[in-house]
Order: C-alpha cells, then structure tokens, then sequence
C-alpha cells in the first residue's frame, strides 16, 4: 500500500486536529507526509490541496485528517471531527463556515471512507449529509506521553515559569465561542464569595483566532483571574497536575481531548453534559448544563468544598484516560488503509 498523509494542518500550533494527525503520525511506520513548503491557511491552504495536493499524490491512498481534502481524489479517507460549523455556524467566521459547507458535501460523497471520533459527531454527520451511520468509522483520540501525573518540583517549575498562583483552577479555552469563556468567567465571579481567598482562575489557550471563529466579544473581567495564554507541551501536563481542578465547560464538542489529558495528570474534571463531553468523559467527570452560570458555579463551589468529591473524580478520571489510547488509535487506521489499499489496488 502507498500511502500519502494531508499534512496541511501540522504546520500551525497545536491544537486538538493537530495533536491527533501528528500521534497517528508518528505509528504509522513509513509513510509520505505531503505539506506546502510554508503554513496555509485560508483560500490559499483551500487552494493547495485542491490542486497541488492530488497531484503529488497521484497513484497513492490520502488519509486527510482535518475535515477537508481535494475533491477530485477518491481514493481518500477524510477525518471529520465534528458538524459544528453546521450545527452551530454562530461560532465561526461567515467566510469559514461558508467555505467547509462548500466543500464537504462533495468530498464525503467521493471519498472512499469517512471516519469520525465519536457516536455523537457519527449522529451529525450522518444526519447532515444523509449517510447511513454504519458507513461512518469512530475512531477515538488517544492520551499523548507529556499528560500523566507530575511530582512536586515539575509543578513547581512550571508555577515558576509561567508565574502562576499556588492555588488555582485551570480553564482551558480559546476565542472558539464553544469554548464558553465568557460564561465561564462569569460563573467564576458568582462563585468566587463562596470560593477559599487563595483560589485563583489560570486561563490557558490561544485567543487569537478570529479569522476561523470569527469576533469572540467582550469576556468581561473577573478578579483573581490569570491568562496564560497558549502553553508549550513542556508546561502544559505539570500546569493540569497542579492545578486543583480543570474547566472545561464547552458548548460543542466533537470529542474533547482536554478532557481525557486533564483526567490522566490526575485532576478533577468539570465537564459539559452536552454533545461528545458526556461521552467521552462517562461518569468521571463532574457534568454541568454549559449555558447556566448559575451551574457551572455551583460546580466549582463544590468542587472547592469537598475533597472527597475532588479525590473520587481524580482516581475515576485516571482509569477513565486509560480507555483511550493512541496506539489503539492508530492500529485501527492502519488496518482501514491496509483493507482500501488492498480493494482499491492502490
């Protein structure tokens, strides 16, 4: 089997699409990961693999990982993570969501398999392009090596490093309106009169994507609130193990790979019981209603009052992490290529 990878996507920061293509990268053995020569995004990246990428892949399976691909290409297996721009288009930028609406429908009609991450996002997709789900693969995310639990002195190293409070939460968000931060800031003000004088709210993410989700709006301000912005793999396990809970109160998710990292570095979780999250995080994790404020403050009041709570969700979350795993992952691609490789002759 020849096997070529759209690697379009690995060469922005890392994010969850990202994190995914580079992990089932790195088992699949020998293989040609085709990228242009420099990062594109946008009409340009659009414009790449429509008519450079098939081109360089002629003759060869393409697994695009990231939701789009060349059109003209059948013997292509497309990952999509989720419908989001379709179930929930208010969160992207109008020119983004015009744009995967125009393609998607053609590349899933010509691809020769579609996989997707979750029975939630199967149930979407099938619904909005007319597929039978059965036809749909789930392959879930794994847990990648930096997240496991931390001793004393790498979480101090990172506190040092990044100048973090003794005592905080972690809410992991980005300017993806999904992400709920507004609303999340908002509860962390309500709670915060029922919340310990030394807790502190640690923000991490990159806010700076507007030209795919489009203008996130005012965030309000809240005291005892730090934005650290995007964090590096190096810090970003040790800051979840310090930290004495992880948010991650999200509109829409297709799967929520934060959830699982969380709950491998042994914290606490606080989840959304909507979309994929629920799925993903079973009854490891304390599930809130994402559009109330008034819930997800009571979350983390209770996560702050009692430990047992805070003790029962971190040894759940730890076996719960254990379900999922890159290697699995990636031996479940490698054998839906090897069988479209062997059918397609290619």
């Amino acid at each position: 089997m020849r096997l070529a990878v759209n690697a379009r996507v690995t060469a922005f920061s890392m994010g969850g699409q990202q994190r995914v293509t580079a992990e089932i990268l790195k088992r699949l053995g020998p293989v040609e990961a085709v990228a242009p020569s420099r990062p594109l995004g946008g009409v340009k990246g659009h414009a790449w693999e429509q008519f450079v990428l098939p081109a360089r892949t002629m003759g060869q399976l393409l697994w695009s990982p990231s939701a789009t691909g060349p059109i003209v290409k059948r013997a292509q297996v497309v990952t999509l993570h989720d419908v989001a721009f379709l179930d929930a288009p208010e969160f992207f930028s109008a020119n983004f969501a015009r744009a995967y609406r125009m393609l998607l429908p053609p590349l899933l009609k010509r691809a020769a398999a579609i996989v997707t991450v979750s029975e939630f996002s199967r149930q979407r997709i099938a619904h909005w392009y007319e597929l039978e789900p059965h036809k749909i693969e789930i392959i879930g995310n794994g847990v990648s090596e930096q997240f496991h639990r931390y001793g004393p002195d790498a979480i101090a190293a990172t506190r040092a490093a990044l100048d973090l409070p003794r005592r905080y939460y972690l809410l992991q968000a980005t300017s993806d309106r999904r992400k709920n931060l507004a609303r999340a800031l908002e509860a962390w003000a309500a709670a915060l009169p029922g919340l310990p004088s030394d807790l502190h709210l640690v923000v991490s993410g990159n806010l700076a994507r507007t030209h795919v989700f489009g203008d996130m709006g005012p965030i309000g301000d809240a005291p005892r609130v730090k934005l650290v912005g995007y964090v590096a793999d190096e810090h970003m396990g040790p800051l979840i193990a310090g930290a004495e809970a992880f948010l991650f109160p999200t509109l829409y998710e297709g799967f929520g790979l934060p959830i699982i990292e969380a709950m491998a570095c042994g914290a606490p979780v606080l989840t959304s019981a909507a979309t994929a999250t629920q799925e993903v995080a079973g009854e490891a994790a304390l599930l809130v209603d994402p559009t109330s404020v008034a819930e997800i403050a009571a979350g983390m009041k209770a996560l702050a009052d009692d430990s047992w709570l805070r003790s029962r969700l971190s040894a759940a979350g730890e076996q719960r992490a254990k379900l999922f795993s890159w290697d699995d992952a990636a031996a479940r691609y490698s054998r839906l290529f090897a069988d479209l490789g062997a059918d397609m002759g290619v």
